[in-house]
């Protein structure tokens, strides 16, 4: 249903090993649709409409597939999902800790995607079946099937650990929770999950057929390990419609409750959020445009900067959300390494998602370097527009954090720091330094260090219009965030972000508490922001080579 889908609801498919169809004229693929299918794009011959683009897919074996080869995508998502509710029913057992629970899940999701991503998606989950149908990569019978096979292997899962073990399983608000608490964090996390997926699997311009990305299963594996470390004080998140089915089955041993029903009525709805947010940020990849809106100067017209600045807040809100929430109530008590991993996970997973389209900056004071040094993806002036989403999204977290915790105010620092103020101020100053020169490091292309003196952007002008691909990209920022948070979080509180500092502080002002000494990490994030933009410069000198008309004189920008 996904390898298969080619063009033929337009054209019958040639009889040839090598398929060409002009994309123009039909339904744009992904990655994830034909992941065993290689391609290349060139100019069309005369036969094929000469001046047009078209890619070519190379295809191995017979054009049309067996009726196995049909089964083969939903077999795997069953046996996917099978395995992925029985880890979830196991670490969610009353009697088990919880604190390498949300680890343990998310790696399992890494696992199986990328075991069985080339077979059907690994989609493993009815809500992103439901994203991918709502953003037209599916169709609605191949969705409807997807989920079904999905649910019956997370029901099977459930009657294995009824028939083999005993115990209930945790799962419902925690004392001093309602649930609607519990389904206001499953909504948006759920819908985080489809909106990852969505960015990192089916955009064409993120995995294309012929350069498919290799970090799908990495980005939508660390989207459950942020939201099951962010969730952990209010609730045992899921964010998987399928699992909420199994768990509710095993739940439902000792006497029907409703309990699953909020869950899977929230990670439901967050596949419609998902989808939606990622047709903001991506505008130009709806499949059901007409193929008059499909031509390059339509789509320029259509790929305004809108969706870079909405880019940019909603990554923002989930990075600064997630901290946050790893600082309510008790979760607190378990110290920095929670906080640390989550906000590492949840970072990696938006700049795998979004770095094609804003640059995921997600930090005014990373913005303001990316600019100063001329690695911006943007013009100055919507590098502005990023700034105001990045304080208007981390305010808008903090709110939502406040209003699910009673009002309570956000905690700057893990218990009472004994550290001075000097060396206080020091840590942030040095790992704000090392989130901005590695941010910017990772926008350095091969073909830009095989010949630097080509570069025809001057310094302080945007390089490109996107960054060019970088499958560690992502673990690169989120690594500065693991990095700093375990070293810097029981000195500082390891803030790290201007927008975090804005938004933390500007909640305990509300409470009558100005902490005027940590509205100045501020300044000193940006101080080490602009240090490492001179330090970038001066260990990356060939980026701002530049050769004048005639080609005889070089100088330093």
């Amino acid at each position: 249903p996904l390898r298969y889908r080619i063009w033929a609801e337009q054209e019958a498919l040639p009889l040839s090993r090598q398929l060409v169809k002009a994309p123009t004229a039909a339904k744009p693929l992904s990655g994830a649709m034909l992941p065993s299918y290689g391609g290349e794009r060139r100019r069309a011959g005369a036969a094929e409409g000469a001046g047009r683009e078209v890619l070519v897919l190379t295809h191995q074996g017979a054009i049309y597939p067996s009726a196995w080869e049909r089964f083969a995508p939903y077999l795997a998502e069953f046996v996917g999902t099978f395995l992925l509710t029985l880890t979830y029913i196991y670490n969610y057992s009353a009697s088990r800790s919880s604190v390498w629970t949300a680890t343990s899940n998310g790696l399992m999701v890494v696992a199986l995607m990328y075991a069985l991503g080339h077979v059907s998606g690994a989609n493993l989950n009815p809500s992103v079946s439901v994203a991918l149908m709502l953003v037209g990569r599916h169709s609605p019978r191949v969705a409807a099937r997807l989920c079904l096979s999905q649910t019956l292997g997370a029901i099977s899962a459930a009657v294995v650990r009824l028939m083999f073990f005993s115990g209930s399983v945790d799962i419902g608000p925690q004392k001093g929770f309602t649930w609607g608490a519990v389904i206001t964090i499953e909504l948006l996390y759920s819908a985080m999950i489809c909106f990852v997926y969505l960015n990192c699997a089916a955009s064409m311009k993120n995995n294309p057929v012929a350069a498919q990305n290799g970090f799908v299963g990495l980005a939508v594996g660390f989207s459950f390990v942020a939201g099951g470390y962010a969730a952990r004080e209010v609730s045992n998140s899921v964010m998987n419609t399928a699992i909420a089915v199994g768990l509710g089955v095993v739940d439902c041993k000792e006497g029907f409750t409703a309990r699953a029903l909020f869950y899977i009525f929230a990670d439901f709805f967050g596949a419609f959020i998902g989808a939606g947010a990622y047709r903001i940020v991506r505008p130009d990849e709806d499949p059901n445009q007409s193929e008059s809106r499909r031509d390059l100067s339509e789509r320029k017209r259509q790929d305004g900067n809108s969706g870079k600045v909405a880019a940019e807040f909603f990554g923002t809100f989930f990075i600064i959300f997630t901290k946050a929430l790893n600082r309510m109530g008790s979760a607190a008590e378990e110290g920095v390494g929670p906080e640390a991993w989550s906000v590492a996970a949840v970072l990696t997973s938006m700049v795998y998602s979004l770095r094609g389209v804003s640059g995921a900056y997600f930090n005014p004071a990373v913005t303001l370097a990316a600019v100063v040094s001329g690695r911006s993806t943007c013009e100055r002036h919507v590098a502005l527009f990023y700034v105001v989403a990045q304080f208007f999204a981390a305010v808008s977290a903090a709110s939502l954090f406040s209003l699910l915790n009673h009002g309570q105010p956000i905690p700057l620092e893990y218990r009472s720091s004994q550290q001075s103020y000097g060396a206080k101020i020091f840590a942030e100053t040095a790992f704000s330094f090392l989130i901005t020169y590695v941010v910017l490091a990772s926008s350095v292309s091969r073909s830009e260090l095989a010949s630097p003196s080509k570069q025809d952007a001057p310094s302080g002008e945007k390089v490109s219009g996107t960054l060019p691909n970088n499958d560690v990209a992502g673990f690169m920022y989120g690594a500065c965030h693991t990095a700093g948070g375990f070293a810097a979080g029981h000195i500082s509180g390891a803030m790290l972000n201007p927008a975090v500092v804005f938004s933390f502080c500007g909640m305990s002002a509300l409470t009558g508490r100005f902490e005027g000494a940590v509205w100045a990490y501020a300044l000193y994030h940006l101080f080490g922001a602009l240090l490492a933009t001179g330090v970038f410069a001066l260990t990356h000198a060939g980026l701002y080579r530049q050769v004048d008309d005639e080609g005889d004189k070089e100088a330093v920008a």
